[in-house]
């Protein structure tokens, strides 16, 4: 049942006989609902019917909806409503302070009524299984994203850092599904992972978004500055969630960020953003050894899992705790369910395809290197994240990265190489500082992380494994690093 029409005003002169004559035209097209005529209009039901009514004259942009929704000739009711605005006394151009005070009045007609026009957005992909673990981040992330001071001081936005394939977008997933049931008027989601097309500016990401929350194409303003003011404008006044996946660097978002009454802003970065003031922060390390077990029993099959513990805990070894490696691989093992758990782990490993020589002798290394490689699924590959992060390294970095690899340290109790600042620039012949520098820059890039001691950092088997298929960057390399990555994956094949 479509909404009743208002009684018309008594006569009020001009502004009761102009909405006499937008009631005609609405008869004239057929009587059409205005939840219809909404649609068109780009303006709830409710001002379109009072736009009709004749209690006041309409801004002039709902009554030129109005008529367009009716197939009425927007030159002519635009001259229709002038002239019943001179008539009132007030000719609707002359005074700027009357202009300026009708344009708010639209704004708000627009934001208060867009959700009676369109659904609220809810972009946020789907998570594809439960996560596993961190409990305690994930409480702490409520808190850091809750209003503190009793809702006195708004929430802060939240960037969630760390190395590639630590499961950033899965734990912001997560935390957003969560806080996406109390903010009801919509979720916002952009990747910007240059993998996924996602080379976006802020006034590129704050157009679409605009788009999504329903302001029609031709009232988005064209200049950045004024387009990045109506999102904050909007994330301001409604009670919405945004999530910025993948985000490169500082500036690209550093626009889009307002520490807002009800909206809440969630950031997954490799890098730590430090770039950033006022906002909070959390760095995930990798898995523990139980919760890693866990994420393969999800994937397995607890029972398969019980059956061959061994097997899972050197699968666990080798890609280091890693949630993606071990998302990868699980999921190819699974798609072999007619083979032991032990054989499959064996295979996908490499085991005996080298002879002996150990983990860091040539054998194992190349074992490693083709085991990163079989980290395929589909489309998903580990060795083309850490092929993104590593092309946006410098020279320096690079050469630094491979030094780190090439490290004559053991690999810890977790199959991480660590190393202090100091031990490597005596490796490079280089002073403490520039070297530190440069670990900081790749523990921005997701190839490194710290550890639980000052000047140290860890680098994963499978970073590692990476690092050490690249060429030495002082030689010159006329295969693209990607193309090589691709090679490794057909090689194993």
């Amino acid at each position: 049942m479509g909404r009743l029409e208002r009684p018309l005003a008594p006569d009020a002169g001009p502004v009761t006989a102009f909405a006499r004559e937008l009631r005609r035209l609405r008869t004239a097209a057929g009587s059409p609902g205005y939840r219809d005529m909404a649609t068109r209009a780009m303006f709830s039901a409710s001002v379109l019917s009072d736009a009709a009514a004749g209690y006041r004259l309409p801004t002039l942009q709902v009554a030129l909806a109005f008529a367009e929704a009716c197939g009425g000739d927007r030159a002519t009711w635009e001259r229709r409503w002038h002239e019943a605005a001179r008539a009132e006394g007030d000719d609707g151009t002359a005074r700027p302070a009357v202009k300026a005070v009708q344009q708010h009045q639209e704004n708000e007609l627009r934001a208060a009524d867009v959700r009676a026009v369109l659904p609220p957005p809810s972009q946020l992909p789907m998570e594809a299984q439960p996560l596993v673990g961190r409990r305690e981040l994930l409480q702490r992330a409520r808190a850091l994203t809750a209003p503190s001071y009793g809702g006195q001081s708004p929430a802060a936005p939240l960037v969630i850092s760390g190395q590639v394939g630590v499961g950033k977008t899965a734990f912001a997933l997560r935390l957003a599904h969560e806080l996406a049931v109390n903010l009801p008027d919509g979720q916002l989601y952009a990747n910007l992972d240059p993998a996924a097309d996602g080379r976006k500016d802020a006034a590129g990401i704050a157009g679409g978004f605009l788009e999504a929350l329903g302001i029609p194409t031709d009232r988005i303003p064209s200049d950045p500055g004024q387009r990045i003011g109506l999102y904050r404008s909007l994330l301001n006044r409604r009670r919405l969630l945004v999530v910025l996946d993948g985000v490169q660097h500082e500036r690209q978002i550093r626009e889009l960020l307002i520490a807002a009454p009800e909206s809440r802003i969630i950031i997954t970065s490799r890098s730590r953003l430090l770039g950033l003031d006022g906002i909070g922060r959390i760095r995930l390390p990798a898995l523990d050894r139980d919760e890693s077990m866990e994420l393969l029993a999800r994937l397995l099959g607890s029972d398969r899992v019980g059956t061959e513990p061994r097997a899972c805990l050197r699968l666990a070894d080798a890609c280091g705790d890693l949630p993606l490696a071990l998302n990868l691989a699980g999921r190819r093992i699974a798609a072999r369910p007619e083979w032991m758990l032990q054989d499959s782990v064996s295979e996908l490993l490499g085991d005996g395809q080298d002879g002996q020589g150990g983990q860091d002798g040539p054998g194992g290394q190349r074992a490693s290197s083709r085991f990163l490689a079989r980290l395929q699924v589909g489309d998903d590959a580990l060795s083309t994240r850490l092929d993104s992060a590593y092309r946006l390294l410098t020279p320096w970095a690079r050469l630094m990265l491979r030094q780190f690899a090439g490290s004559d340290n053991p690999p810890s109790v977790d199959n991480v190489v660590y190393e202090s600042a100091d031990a490597l620039a005596m490796l490079v012949e280089r002073s403490a500082q520039p070297v530190e520098d440069l670990l900081e820059r790749l523990l921005d890039a997701g190839l490194l992380d710290h550890s639980d001691l000052p000047g140290q950092y860890g680098l994963t088997p499978m970073a590692r494994a990476y690092a050490l298929t690249q060429p030495d960057p002082t030689e010159e390399d006329p295969v693209p690093a990607a193309s090589r990555a691709g090679a490794h994956v057909r090689q194993s094949r």
